[in-house]
């Protein structure tokens, strides 16, 4: 029975930790995407401005927030996921970091692997 008991608690802190990483994950994309809504004209424009103040500034932020290759990971699949909806140009967000002076760590692009 004592057993069992600590089999139990030991697989509930695992899940746990899971959903506290998932969690942690989902907040940065969430802090990442809404630091980036000044480049939504930029982004989805047909004739776009160029990237304003605020949005090199979010971009900045973005990364500076960025501190492990686990954010690094998850900032990669956030771009990812973004850039792949409809509206956002993927182009101009491949060309985004360039223009903001941001060195970004991996290409945004709806097709980069994440994992590399």
């Amino acid at each position: 029975m004592e057993k069992q008991t600590i089999l139990m608690a030991s697989g509930l802190m695992m899940m746990m930790l899971i959903l506290s990483a998932t969690t942690t994950k989902a907040y940065l994309c969430q802090a990442a995407l809404k630091a980036l809504l000044p480049c939504r004209p930029f982004l989805t424009g047909s004739n776009p401005p160029a990237p304003s103040d605020s949005c090199c500034l979010g971009a900045h932020e973005v990364l500076d927030k960025a501190t492990s290759s686990q954010d690094i990971n998850s900032l990669c699949a956030c771009f990812k996921n973004a850039v792949a909806q409809d509206g956002i140009n993927s182009d101009r967000a491949e060309q985004l970091p360039n223009l903001c002076k941001v060195k970004v760590p991996f290409p945004i692009k709806p097709d980069v692997n994440c994992n590399k």
